[in-house]
């Protein structure tokens, strides 16, 4: 669970606020339509990456806890 908080928090303080900043400066910059969207495709993509990599790290250490026999959560 602390990986998971931890991958939160660092989503919610640094990657979206990237991407509020970049969604700005595609606003402020003359660029066409497909490379807007392009851009918030890729920034979406990259929100999903960050998320499944929260799970799966969540999962691992659940796996790790059941082969040590640790019926105890990771904290």
């Amino acid at each position: 669970m602390l990986i998971r908080q931890t991958l939160r928090t660092f989503e919610k303080h640094c990657i979206r606020p990237m991407g509020r900043l970049l969604k700005r400066s595609v606003r402020g910059m003359e660029c066409s339509n497909d490379e807007v969207v392009l851009l918030e495709q890729r920034v979406a993509a990259l929100e999903s990456l960050v998320r499944e990599l929260t799970g799966l790290a969540y999962l691992r250490l659940a796996d790790d806890n059941a082969a040590t026999g640790d019926d105890r959560t990771a904290a």
